[in-house]
């Protein structure tokens, strides 16, 4: 999910309704649109900021450390010759109150140089024209600087910690994690005597939440069969409470899902 989890575009080019109806106007190109056709450079123009921003977007290390979050807009220009020009960024820190006007002058500074640097690695691109002729053209974009509460497993740094995986390596958290989960649902499943009575079988998914104090809740389940999907939850239910996984130092809630393959031999 958002995940993307560090940052929230909101791409609000602000030309986008103002292309003069007798004049011919084409966006500037980045290098990847090169082969796309004009009426199209609009699109390809928005979809390779969002994929720059995405790919380049930092948190700064000391807003991350201090849970500062910040929405940073930022004004540009594209010029004549395709380059990035005027970059202006005015960031809005949230959920915090400064005492002293330097502090938080010193946040926004933070956010406002990170985002700034997003916009001033855009690549040399081909200018917008207008009537065929380059011109400087005017945009605007906002960065959102977000800590997640939740991520998706496959973005966390460390797992959740079973008892067992106390003393594991960092980088190998989540392979036991995985064993552990693996282990408990062999040791644990029990063939419901009504799916075998009436011959079902299949394979239940089931996705839950970890939570930053390490308890396992929000279960939901897909399967072939509520009696298949009420075992798993069974299994699952059982799961002792482990230490919550982490983000860059910070613990957040997990979502994780697996199936649960229920064959009758």
């Amino acid at each position: 999910m958002y995940r993307i989890l560090l940052f929230f575009i909101l791409v609000a080019f602000n030309n986008h309704a103002q292309i003069d109806k007798v004049s011919e106007e084409v966006y500037p190109i980045f290098p990847i649109c090169k082969l796309i056709p004009n009426e199209k450079q609009n699109q390809c123009f928005d979809e390779s900021m969002f994929e720059h921003v995405e790919k380049n977007f930092k948190y700064p290390k000391t807003a991350w450390e201090l849970d500062l979050e910040s929405l940073v807009r930022i004004r540009f220009e594209i010029d004549e010759l395709g380059e990035v020009d005027n970059i202006i960024a005015n960031s809005s820190v949230v959920g915090i109150s400064f005492i002293e006007k330097e502090a938080l002058k010193a946040a926004e500074s933070m956010f406002e140089v990170a985002a700034a640097n997003i916009i001033r690695s855009l690549p040399k691109m081909t200018p917008a024209k207008k009537n065929g002729e380059p011109f400087r053209k005017t945009f605007q974009i906002s960065v959102e600087y977000r800590i997640p509460d939740q991520l998706d497993y496959d973005e966390i740094d460390i797992a959740p910690r079973f008892p067992d995986c106390d003393d594991v390596e960092p980088e190998k958290s989540k392979e036991c994690f995985e064993n552990y989960i693996i282990n408990h649902i062999n040791k644990n499943l029990k063939y419901p005597k009504r799916a075998t009575k009436n011959n079902i079988e299949g394979d239940v998914f089931i996705q839950f939440e970890i939570t930053k104090d390490g308890y396992f809740i929000n279960f939901s389940t897909i399967g072939p069969n509520k009696i298949l999907e009420d075992e798993a939850y069974r299994i699952m239910a059982k799961l002792p409470q482990v230490k919550a996984g982490e983000y860059l130092g910070k613990k957040v809630s997990v979502l994780y899902g697996l199936p649960i393959s229920f064959r009758l031999n």
